[in-house]
């Protein structure tokens, strides 16, 4: 299975879970961030997607276990990156 059907995959179950399009949107903005090396801290992220450090945590736990890449906080880049090898 490739990124782009476990992504799909992905969200047609967190859509049924989550409440719909807000977690989507949530969960695609912070993948295009990581994507950027852009997120911030685990605070700036939650305030720029206006939801708890809790939450962040939670998707980023649920993307841990769906994509087939690592998630990890990098402290000199202040963001989330993905990492090559899982």
């Amino acid at each position: 299975m490739d990124i782009p059907e476990l992504l799909t995959n992905y969200f047609n179950q967190a859509d049924k879970i989550m409440g719909g399009m807000k977690y989507y949107e949530r969960t695609k903005l912070i993948i295009e961030l990581i994507e950027k090396e852009k997120t911030g801290s685990p605070s700036e992220l939650a305030e720029k997607l206006g939801v708890t450090k809790r939450t962040v945590f939670n998707i980023l736990d649920d993307l841990r276990l769906t994509l087939p890449t690592a998630i990890s906080y990098d402290s000199e880049k202040k963001s989330y990156v993905f990492l090559k090898n899982k």
